[in-house]
């Protein structure tokens, strides 16, 4: 299995709460803490691949998953899989989606941010007999 994770992230500018003890990160900073919270969830993730090759070894394909991260919070919210883009069979992609709702930024950002990820799921082709 070969798995890209390809991050795009807007940030959306917004007010400032009142007593918000959060941070303002630039675009930058902000698509690599994204990045980095969600690869917490990467077993969890090839685990929902190792249950799809199961299934279908053959099982391959991308899957696009936007959401965004709550400002207030930190939170991932609305993970949807953008089905326009994505290949991959769509039980993989809800499992995706169930890894990662509800995953904090933390500290929270002062705006709100918008991403689109990319999993490239490749089967292993067989080896030949020895």
């Amino acid at each position: 299995m070969r798995t890209t994770i390809t991050a795009i992230l807007f940030i959306a500018l917004s007010a400032v709460a009142p007593g918000c003890s959060c941070v303002a990160r630039d675009a930058d900073t902000y698509r690599k803490d994204t990045r980095s919270l969600v690869e917490t969830r990467n077993q969890a993730i090839k685990d929902c691949y190792d249950v799809a090759l199961v299934t279908d070894p053959s099982t391959a394909g991308d899957v696009v998953i936007n959401f965004e991260v709550e400002k207030k919070t930190g939170k991932i919210i609305s993970p949807s899989i953008d089905p326009q883009r994505t290949t991959a069979p769509e039980g993989l992609g809800k499992c995706i989606v169930d890894a990662i709702d509800g995953l904090e930024l933390d500290p929270v950002d002062r705006r709100a941010g918008q991403a689109s990820f990319t999993w490239t799921f490749r089967a292993n082709p067989p080896r030949p007999a020895a």
